[in-house]
Parts: structure tokens; C-alpha cells; sequence
């Protein structure tokens, strides 16, 4: 699966991805706005992970051009901001996920495992495979 984190925070994004690429993610990284709006337009991703406050712009305006340019990545927004509001605009303007920092990284990392299962697989937590048929998706797990 492939990742992009948008993370001005050095050590932060450092740890983000080691964590990430140990559990058989790959995941690029942009420091800033203008490098994520570059990626973004020019490759596809399972899912984005989104700090809102980048110092050459606004994590805002990325969900708006992730809209624009009629992406499906699954977003998660990792954001010191933690009021009502920004969580309440992040999700109107196409996140599906708002974790709020501090955050353990095994927390990001099943919910990363379960938004790319929602897109992906509808929900299901089991894929049958069967030579005759092709891939079939078993019931969705309780």
C-alpha cells in the first residue's frame, strides 16, 4: 500500500514513515504544501495522511484540490488542532479521519489498515480466493 505524508515536522515525519515502512507501507513524504500538491498531482495513493498547519500553506486547501482533481485517496488528518471547528471543516471538506497529536503510532497505523479496508474491500476483514471464479469478497466480519 502506498501512503503519502504531508508533515512539516522533521522528526515527526521521520518517525511517521520508519513505523509505517515496518509494516510494509511505502510512504513518500512532503515537508510542505507546494511538494504535496506536486505528489498529489502527479501519483496515486491508498490513503494521505494531513497535518493541516504547513508553512507554506494550508492542509485545508489540500482536501479542496484532492476534491478538485476527483481523487479517491483516503485522507486521515494528523493535526495539533484540536477544536470542534477544524475537525467539523476537515471532514466537510472530504476527510475521512481526524486523529489529533499527540497520537500513538500503533493508532494511526489500524486506522490507516481500516480506512484502505473500507475503500478497498467494502469493509471485509477476509478475501477468499477461488480459482474457478476469481476473487470473491467474503461477508463482511462482525
Amino acid at each position: 500500500m502506498k501512503l503519502l505524508l504531508i508533515e512539516d515536522e522533521i522528526e515527526l515525519a521521520k518517525s511517521i514513515q520508519g513505523y509505517l515502512n515496518e509494516h510494509d507501507f511505502v510512504c513518500e513524504w512532503a515537508s510542505n504544501y507546494a511538494s504535496a500538491i506536486n505528489k498529489i498531482s502527479s501519483y496515486d495513493y491508498d490513503c494521505v495522511l494531513l497535518d493541516l498547519t504547513l508553512p507554506d500553506g494550508d492542509g485545508f486547501d489540500i482536501l479542496t484540490e484532492l476534491k478538485k482533481q476527483n481523487k479517491t485517496e483516503g485522507v486521515i488528518i494528523i493535526s495539533a488542532k484540536e477544536t470542534l471547528e477544524s475537525r467539523i471543516e476537515g471532514f466537510h471538506l472530504g476527510a475521512d479521519d481526524y486523529l489529533t497529536k499527540p497520537f500513538h503510532l500503533s493508532e494511526l497505523l489500524v486506522r490507516i489498515q481500516a480506512l484502505i479496508r473500507r475503500k478497498q474491500f467494502n469493509g471485509n476483514t477476509k478475501i477468499i480466493y477461488n480459482a474457478n471464479q476469481g476473487l470473491n469478497h467474503s461477508k463482511k466480519q462482525a
